[in-house]
């Protein structure tokens, strides 16, 4: 299965590079999303998916059910390095 998935990987990334040459270079710059999504740890939603954004776009926090706790460390360290680092302005919920 994993050979499966990393085969599946280096097909999807020489296919972008190939369709649009300097994807992976862009990318490899310093992020600068406008929107921080906390949203639900489902599989069958990816934010920038769902949104229509590209990769870079969207700063995504996922968890069960897209719970926001004031004992959640790790949603709390998302959220300051969104607010503090990223500067972004939007939170999507």
């Amino acid at each position: 299965m994993l050979h499966t998935l990393l085969k599946r990987n280096a097909e999807w990334s020489a296919g972008r590079n190939a369709a649009e040459p300097g994807y992976f270079a862009r990318l490899a710059t310093q992020q600068a999303p406008e929107f921080f999504w906390i949203g639900c740890s489902d599989s069958r939603v990816p934010a920038n998916v769902v949104a229509g954004l590209d990769p870079g776009e969207v700063f995504v926090h996922r968890n069960v059910a897209n719970v926001i706790h004031s004992t959640d460390m790790n949603m709390l360290s998302a959220l300051e390095f969104a607010v503090e680092a990223l500067k972004i302005r939007e939170i999507i919920v």
